[in-house]
């Protein structure tokens, strides 16, 4: 299985994704795992940091494939639906599960405008994620999240959630889901309006 956690920056993706993944016995594959090379590499303005990203991303989703389908990984990122790069992206995760024969369940977390701008001020961002509150807010006014149209979706709004709490939601939709959920396909590629 493949839990996938998608949101705009600042919602805390990967701080809840390490609470589900400790809580699920799973393996935490956080974006910033694959942008951080590129980053670091190339510098966060540099365009040659998306080429090096991309062959990253493909490397690592190699070595995923293979893992047992048993594993459950729990995987982040902040996919916009109408950004042509973030769409592919999608797609990658989606090939990914269906390259592991595996459930996908994609969970969409959320909050208020004026809490995102608060949070990704935070002076750990710095050069390494989104840290600049206008850059969200236009972020935010030009496109809206990627959400695929699938029923085992969840879509959460962290705007008063603590951290702790959001992932033991999220876990009880894992486990009530389970057994339920077939193996990705293409009808995760389709999204919500």
């Amino acid at each position: 299985m493949i839990v996938h956690i998608n949101g705009w920056p600042g919602v805390g993706k990967r701080t809840v994704a390490a609470l589900l993944a400790a809580r699920l016995g799973a393996r935490l594959i956080d974006n910033h795992l694959l942008h951080d090379v590129a980053i670091r590499c190339a510098g966060i303005d540099d365009p040659a940091r998306w080429p090096l990203y991309e062959t990253v991303r493909a490397a690592a989703y190699r070595v995923l494939a293979d893992w047992p389908r048993s594993d459950i990984f729990v995987m982040t990122n902040a996919l916009c639906a109408v950004a042509p790069r973030e769409r592919e992206a999608w797609r990658h995760v989606v090939a990914l599960a269906e390259a592991r024969e595996a459930p996908l369940m994609p969970v969409v977390l959320e909050a208020d405008e004026a809490a995102l701008r608060a949070r990704i001020q935070s002076p750990d961002r710095r050069g390494r994620k989104l840290a600049d509150p206008e850059a969200l807010s236009a972020m935010i006014r030009s496109d809206r999240l990627l959400k695929p149209d699938v029923p085992e979706r969840l879509d959460i709004d962290t705007t008063h959630l603590a951290a702790a709490d959001t992932a033991a939601v999220i876990e009880a939709h894992v486990l009530a889901a389970r057994g339920d959920l077939l193996p990705a396909s293409a009808r995760h590629l389709v999204l919500a309006p």
